[in-house]
């Protein structure tokens, strides 16, 4: 894909899942990488990788993008480092699936945090300089869940819900200026996400669970294009456009009816 050739992409959350496919993909295509994530191990094994199989240029950076300070402190290390970042793709992220009172408020802080705070200053960070080069794009990895209220998946969904509007709002304002923005909304996705939110993806409605390197793809061809949203399949354009039409109660009961325990 001719946009990613020869430019520097930063990847969140890029140790595990859809984050190491985003980085196969982009290294393929010919960009070179900044990879960040709290695992430097497996930051290690992931930059020998692509280097090896694609010749690339990678530069490991573990953050917590969990703490306040994480995104800035990410973003001096990239600068000490004098690291020119063409594209940025927010794909750090997690979720908790259970009832809302059950779960912890530091988790739910921690969610916030890297769901929108990190995404919403590492944009601020690097978006200026992208308009003032006149090129660049962002890739924010929204979901499925914030198109519609889910119960039992309240504060994932909202923060994903915030994400979508984010990138809608900034893509307008950004659109003659040769910066590109764009949200990757997936389904269920063959990762560990579920594992780690306590959901379980043997439900019917988990099945059929898409592979996180079709996911990846669907999203950096979104951004190369310049979609300011960009569904993983067709069917989840469709469950969308349902949402604007479905009473809220409706896709309420519906997603409490599948994320409930």
């Amino acid at each position: 894909m001719q946009y990613y050739h020869n430019k520097t992409i930063l990847v969140t959350g890029a140790s595990s899942g859809i984050g190491i496919a985003f980085c196969r993909q982009v290294a393929s295509y010919g960009a070179d990488l900044v990879i960040t994530a709290r695992r430097k191990d497996r930051l290690d094994a992931l930059a020998k990788e692509l280097r090896s199989q694609y010749d690339c240029e990678v530069s490991v950076i573990p953050a917590d993008l969990s703490d306040p300070d994480g995104p800035a402190s990410l973003i001096r290390e990239v600068e000490k480092k004098n690291h020119h970042i063409d594209v940025l793709v927010n794909n750090a992220g997690f979720g908790y699936n259970g009832a809302f009172i059950d779960g912890d408020f530091e988790m739910y802080q921690h969610m916030m945090q890297v769901n929108v705070h990190s995404l919403i200053l590492l944009t601020r960070l690097l978006v200026p300089g992208m308009v003032g080069r006149g090129q660049g794009g962002v890739l924010n990895v929204a979901s499925m869940a914030g198109f519609l209220p889910v119960p039992y998946f309240s504060v994932y969904s909202a923060t994903k819900q915030f994400v979508i509007n984010f990138s809608w709002s900034l893509w307008k304002e950004l659109e003659d200026t040769g910066v590109h923005i764009s949200s990757l909304c997936p389904g269920p996705v063959n990762t560990q996400f579920f594992d780690v939110a306590g959901a379980d993806i043997r439900k019917a409605a988990f099945r059929g669970l898409q592979s996180p390197e079709a996911v990846a793809l669907k999203g950096l061809t979104g951004l190369a294009e310049n979609i300011p949203m960009k569904f993983s399949r067709s069917l989840l354009r469709i469950s969308y456009l349902l949402s604007k039409w479905v009473p809220v109660r409706v896709g309420m009961l519906i997603g409490g009816m599948v994320m409930r325990k």
